[in-house]
């Protein structure tokens, strides 16, 4: 494993909603990072030294510590700075929030998975996986319905880590998605997609390689 960098080495790739949040919150701390946009089908030996599974978001500490969760790398990067105060306390007991971050692992993203990707299960009906998202997306709705974010005044974690599997969701069929009458939750959608924070994490870095110069970034 690499040694003596001089920022944290971040893997990423700019379509997986996992590194999404993972962008999106070193970000909004203001860590700068050594940016390394991977190809999934093309895993460099050097990311797979570090984290043998190959998923991202990896982040290699300046310790050398390897964070292999998008959670995980969000909390190290918050617990450094939180100019954002995306950790504020909001409407949503610490219970309830851990229950909708576990449902959008748990449930939510299997789900998408089988509605997205058909083709890679057997023998599944994608739109019966589709309907099983509605009463969480119905969820959402209705915690959005007064205020702008799901947990507080402003936009927090819990948007930030819920809002990658949403939009793709969304993305599968939007003209579909628009027909729901989620009014509150395509607000929310639009508000995060519309703002500089998404378009700067959504920046594209050219694939990385082991001899080229360091990208130092926080998305900024």
């Amino acid at each position: 494993m690499e040694t003596n960098f001089k920022y944290p080495i971040l893997y990423t790739f700019r379509r997986c909603p996992y590194a999404m949040r993972a962008r999106f919150a070193i970000r909004s701390s203001q860590i700068i990072i050594e940016v390394r946009e991977i190809k999934l089908t093309e895993k460099p030996s050097e990311f797979l030294k570090s984290s043998p599974k190959g998923t991202v978001p990896v982040l290699i500490t300046n310790s050398g510590e390897v964070l292999e969760e998008s959670l995980d790398i969000i909390n190290w990067a918050l617990n450094k700075n939180d100019p954002d105060k995306w950790l504020a306390k909001g409407k949503l007991e610490s219970h309830e929030i851990t229950k909708l971050l576990d449902d959008i692992e748990d449930k939510f993203k299997p789900n998408l998975d089988k509605y997205k990707y058909p083709n890679r299960f057997s023998g599944i009906d994608q739109f019966l996986y589709r309907d099983k998202n509605l009463c969480f997306l119905e969820k959402l709705n209705s915690y959005l319905e007064k205020n702008k974010s799901l947990n507080c005044e402003h936009l927090t974690l819990l948007d930030y880590a819920i809002f990658p599997f949403v939009r793709q969701f969304r993305n599968v069929d939007q003209e579909w998605f628009e027909k729901l009458n989620f009014i509150f939750l395509n607000k929310w959608i639009n508000q995060i997609i519309d703002s500089e924070d998404f378009s700067s994490i959504m920046k594209k870095f050219k694939k990385w390689e082991p001899n080229d110069l360091p990208i130092y970034t926080y998305f900024e």
